[in-house]
Order: C-alpha cells, then structure tokens, then sequence
C-alpha cells in the first residue's frame, strides 16, 4: 500500500484503504508493507525504510490506483500478479464507509494501524506546545463538524447552513466543559469566531486541507495533522457530517485509538422533527427526551481501552 495524493482522496480515505488491505493480508496470507514517504504528512510521522523503499521511489508510475473499487477486484489483482517478483504498488480507498466496518477492526489491526501514525520527537514538541498555546488540557473533548469536499477544497460558502450549526455548536459547548471544535471548512471556522467571540478561545484556529490537494505545504499539512492528533488523543469526539456517512477522519482515528465517537446528526434530526412536530400538534406530543438520552442514542464506540493509551 502506497500513500500518495495520486489516490485524489482524504486522509481518512487512505485509512480506510490500508485497514482494509491488512484484514485482506491475513486472509490471503500475504505480506502487507505500507509506504507512507510519498504522502504529506510522512515528514512528521516516524518512518523505516523498507526492502521495497527505493523501488516505490523509483516505480511511481507503476502504482495502481484502485479508487472505490470491490474487495473482488483487490483480490483478483493480487492473484494474478502474486508470482511476480517485485511488490504490486497499490494505493486504494477500498472499504465499507459503514460504521460497523470501523467497530469490526481487530486490536492486532489497531496496532498495525497505529505503528503507522506514530509522531516524529519534533512534531510531539510542537503539539504539546501548541495545546499549551490554545490552553487546551490534558483531558478535552472534540466537537468536530464536516462540512464536505466544496467547503474544503474550493473555500465554498454556505451561510444559511452555518447559522444552524452555530445553534448546535452553542449547545454541545455550553454543556460540555473542554469541549473544543475542529472543521473542515476555513469560512466556517470565521464565521463561528465572529458569531460566538465568548467561545473563540474553543475553536482550534488551524487552517484545514485537504491532503490530496497540490497546493498543500509543511505549515498547512502540520495543521492538519494537528487536528488528526486531537482526535487521537481526545476523550471522546462528538461530529456532524453534511454527507450521508460519518466523516472517515474522525470515523478511523475512533476506531484506530478506541476515541468514543457520537453522531450529531441523528440527534438533530429527532430534535429538528420534535420542535416541527410540536408546532403542529403541541397537545398529542410526550415531553421532548433529557439531553443526555439524546446523547446515549447516538455512541458509536465503547471507552477507550487500557490497551490503547494517549500519544502524548
């Protein structure tokens, strides 16, 4: 597995790729090596140098690109080159999107998949002393909203949506104390730092990207991996995706570090459908369900576990 930007997909997308090769690796019984010094964020990961090192560097242009491929493609690739004597270059975002793939990793997957993310010493100097910059404690929360591949690529502006996610917003950091929030799109960011100047100290000010993009640079990729690291290491993760899944960024690194994760949007939606439904019909409807069951319908993960520990 070859991570590159040639795959034209997110960071999560490659997650999602290399999680579902290593699962694939131990059915088929063949050897897994992932080749991260192609990619961005590689200059603050820790990285080995493989057999293979050099022949990856040498044969870009010999990488298959297999996007949004079946698990039967992957598996007839692999059988028809195995005999051959140099490594098949793979880079794929293949894999379900479906929560319940993310719940089905193995702890030996997790541990594969963390050995790939581990920070260089520099960048744990730099986070620490960032989270020392914005006050961020040891133990803190991530309210994390995505807003979807215009808003981060093309810098896409979508106001009338802002204004009922800032109402949202308001309530999780009311409510929750160290709650800090993270997104995808920059002009969100803006517009919830001058709609809630009280809360402006809780929104982490980096500059989101997105990592398959040509323009990216050190400082930006830094900033993104800043967020990935949030995430990691965070208590739990509360998220909103405008798309019909769970953003994979935040859905991997739950699975991958056992982070708790909750999904807003389902309780948006009943307490949307609520507040309708009472216009309506006031006198026939129950009482409107206590926040914090609202909260407990929507955990996606159990507590972290003792096995997984914080990187930093």
């Amino acid at each position: 597995m070859v991570w590159t930007k040639q795959m034209d997909g997110g960071f999560g997308d490659l997650l999602r790729g290399t999680v579902h090769l290593y699962q694939l690796s131990k059915k088929m019984n063949f050897k897994l090596i992932v080749d991260t010094q192609l990619y961005p964020v590689s200059q603050f990961l820790m990285s080995e140098p493989h057999a293979h090192s050099e022949y990856v560097i040498q044969n870009q242009s010999k990488i298959i690109r297999a996007i949004n491929v079946t698990e039967s493609f992957i598996v007839k690739l692999i059988q028809n080159n195995k005999h051959q004597s140099t490594p098949i270059l793979i880079c794929t975002n293949y894999g379900s999107h479906e929560q319940s793939a993310v719940q089905r990793m193995s702890d030996d997957c997790k541990r594969f998949m963390r050995s790939l993310l581990i920070p260089t010493p520099e960048f744990k100097t730099y986070f620490n002393a960032k989270c020392a910059e914005l006050k961020i404690p040891t133990t803190y929360s991530i309210l994390h909203f995505r807003l979807g591949d215009d808003e981060l690529m093309h810098r896409a502006k979508n106001a009338p949506h802002y204004n009922e996610l800032i109402e949202y917003a308001v309530s999780n950091l009311k409510q929750t104390l160290n709650l800090f929030v993270i997104t995808d799109s920059l002009n969100f960011k803006k517009h919830l730092i001058q709609a809630l100047p009280h809360f402006s100290n809780r929104i982490i000010p980096t500059i989101p990207i997105h990592l398959a993009c040509q323009n990216t640079t050190a400082e930006t990729v830094k900033d993104t991996l800043f967020d990935f690291m949030l995430l990691a290491n965070a208590a739990f993760i509360k998220t909103h995706s405008t798309y019909g899944w769970i953003s994979g960024f935040v859905s991997w690194v739950s699975g991958v570090f056992n982070v708790p994760l909750m999904n807003l949007k389902p309780q948006m939606k009943l307490m949307n459908a609520f507040v309708l439904q009472t216009m309506m019909t006031p006198a026939k409807l129950p009482p409107s369900p206590p926040m914090h069951k609202l909260m407990s319908m929507s955990i996606l993960k159990p507590g972290r576990s003792q096995a997984f520990k914080k990187m930093f």
